[in-house]
């Protein structure tokens, strides 16, 4: 039943006697007299709300009089105990609970976090998410100052003149101590044009967004992994953002014979310490949203026993087009890394396509080499030679030989700090028939072709995440 106003008088001055029994005398007090009233006060009003609060739950509910009348009174009194333990609290750590003078009284405001709760500003009920990303920018000179304004056979920076933003990309994980998460990538930019299966033409930038990969992984206590959605490719040497490799624009291989990103599965497996397997099962090269025909498989196998020397070798095989009667497309694609010096490095890319069409198959394949120096901490300078034999018209639609040579010269402006990245970069390409676009120029003929071009970048890469 309800408290009298005795009775809650009577609690009241016992609490605040049972707080001024341990209050320190007025000879060793640092405040002087009133702010000592003040803390009384402030002890008062906390008193009365902590005894209201325990009034309300102690007082008999419609329909359940019986059930409270019958509460014993031992546990009614130690519920005012507690009351009285917790109104003595100040914030953490100000001094100990004067009711039990227990250390351990201080955990109703001085508990530790839960180990369950991840520790940062964003989480997926349970799984810590990490946002990081790239901003790429870059400004590009083209010596043939083609019609149409784009660099031939340039994705990442078809700009032929003057600025463009090549990736403002987004990248979510979430992932904890268990076995599964996910991760996505949203790019925007001029590079995003990869995705859209053809290159597109001229266009406005918001046209140009794509997600480069989404899917959700499992991970298995051995070390393999399980990804289940759009998913990179592992085919190749080269990667999608511009600041993980040693040259700022992308290879002729990289853009015209390999495959980006596919939709599917991809299992990774650590066979050993030196040896890593992975097995794609996808719809086909690119993002194919239905492949009635049949799935694409492939394969890869990396050997890599130490720091300094690793190779792979992979193999993706699957019907085209979603059409048997095209054929199965075939992709062998072999590369190397070799540190040869710790200011020296060099790597290798092999690349062989066979697709069959109606005329028969038609292949196409290619080589590239790498060699990057040291100069500095700061300081990097790389090279790149590649060719493409594209003789069949498999890859660029023209039955022509590629070649082309970039040479790049890196700068890290800040010594221990890789995030903010600037590169210069000249390149030249080459065909032996004309296929590069051109204007006021002696090497142009009558339709405004020449067979080669020369390029001048400056590339700007900040990268939003840890060192």
């Amino acid at each position: 039943m309800p408290w009298s106003a005795g009775v809650k008088r009577a609690i009241l001055c016992g609490l605040v006697l049972a707080w001024c029994a341990t209050a320190p005398a007025a000879g060793e007090a640092a405040a002087d007299d009133t702010a000592l009233l003040l803390r009384i006060r402030e002890e008062l009003a906390a008193v009365r709300s902590r005894v209201a609060s325990l009034e309300a739950r102690l007082a008999p509910s419609e329909g359940s009089a019986g059930t409270a009348e019958s509460a014993p009174i031992d546990q009614a009194a130690e519920s005012v105990a507690s009351v009285g333990a917790a109104a003595g609290r100040q914030p953490a750590g100000a001094f100990l609970n004067a009711a039990t003078a227990d250390p351990a009284a201080s955990a109703w405001s001085d508990a530790e976090p839960s180990a369950e709760i991840p520790i940062g500003g964003a989480s997926s009920g349970g799984q810590a998410i990490s946002l990081t990303g790239l901003l790429d920018t870059y400004y590009t000179h083209n010596a043939n100052r083609p019609a149409d304004g784009q660099n031939a056979l340039y994705y990442t920076n078809p700009n032929a003149t003057g600025f463009g933003l090549n990736q403002a990309m987004l990248t979510i994980d979430a992932k904890g101590s268990g076995p599964i998460g996910f991760h996505a990538d949203l790019w925007f930019g001029s590079g995003a044009r990869l995705f859209r299966g053809t290159p597109p033409g001229p266009g406005p930038l918001q046209d140009l967004l794509y997600v480069r990969q989404a899917y959700g992984y499992y991970r298995f206590g051995n070390g393999a992994e399980l990804d289940l959605g759009a998913v990179e490719t592992f085919i190749g040497l080269e990667v999608t953002e511009s600041h993980l490799n040693w040259n700022y624009s992308r290879g002729i291989l990289w853009m015209w014979n390999e495959p980006a990103t596919h939709l599917g599965a991809k299992l990774s497996v650590p066979v050993s310490d030196t040896f890593t397997s992975a097995f794609l099962l996808v719809n086909g090269f690119g993002l194919t949203r239905n492949n009635r025909v049949g799935k694409s498989y492939g394969v890869l196998g990396s050997f890599a026993p130490n720091d300094r020397f690793n190779t792979t070798l992979s193999w993706i095989n699957g019907p085209q087009a979603g059409s048997r009667a095209l054929g199965w497309l075939k992709d062998l694609s072999w590369n190397m890394y070799g540190g040869l010096h710790e200011r020296f490095e060099v790597m290798a890319n092999l690349d062989y396509i066979q697709a069959h069409a109606p005329g028969g198959p038609a292949t196409s394949w290619g080589m590239g080499g790498y060699a990057r120096g040291h100069l500095s901490a700061r300081m990097r300078v790389a090279y790149r030679i590649e060719f493409l034999d594209d003789s069949q018209g498999r890859a660029t639609g023209f039955e022509q030989n590629l070649r082309e040579q970039t040479l790049t010269f890196e700068v890290q402006p800040v010594k221990d700090d890789p995030r903010f990245l600037t590169r210069l970069e000249w390149r030249r390409d080459w065909s032996d028939l004309p296929f590069f676009s051109c204007t006021g120029r002696r090497a142009c003929d009558e339709n405004g072709r020449a067979t080669s071009q020369t390029t001048f970048t400056a590339g700007f890469m900040w990268v939003l995440g840890p060192k």
